[in-house]
């Protein structure tokens, strides 16, 4: 089991992912994309397709608790820190990679950075792979529970088998 690691870490082994892993051409990978744990009860998500088919990274709360808010409507209990998700935007600016746009963040559970340089050729063909559905079984689309299915999404390379290698 792999510890919860500081946020800078994971931050770190994310992009390294994003634009340095090779995935194969026979995986596919969930349009959501690859999330690694961190400390604080956060994780961040890497999506190499988001918004603009452009890589999207959030940052979320782990176990998230509502409450109830003034009007008497279930609010976040445990959001995201009014300055959490600028200073993601800023760590990713000062390693270099610029932000395109932010949106969410406080005082929701989570934030997104949406970034400016596209994703690996091959992070962005195999949610594209995704996208298309299963090959032997079009008509079931993404939803299907085949074997061969399954198989892409096994073969596709995942943040954290980088870390533990």
């Amino acid at each position: 089991m792999l510890d919860r690691m500081p946020l800078s870490d994971a931050l770190a082994a994310g992009l390294r992912w994003l634009y340095e892993t090779e995935q194969p051409n026979d995986a596919w990978m969930q349009h959501l994309g690859q999330s690694i744990p961190v400390a604080d009860n956060r994780s961040l998500t890497f999506a190499p397709s988001g918004a603009n088919q452009l890589p999207v990274i959030a940052i979320e709360v782990s176990w998230p608790t509502w409450r109830k808010g003034p009007a008497g409507d279930l609010v976040p209990g445990n959001p995201l820190a009014p300055n959490e998700l600028p200073r993601l935007a800023a760590a990713l600016e000062q390693r270099g990679f610029s932000v395109r746009s932010t949106w969410n963040g406080f005082p929701a559970h989570s934030g997104s950075v949406g970034l400016a340089r596209p994703a690996h050729h091959s992070q962005y063909a195999a949610v594209e792979r995704y996208r298309a559905g299963c090959r032997e079984h079009p008509a079931r689309s993404v939803f299907c529970e085949c074997d061969s299915w399954h198989a892409g999404f096994t073969r596709a390379v995942r943040p954290l088998a980088l870390i533990s290698a």
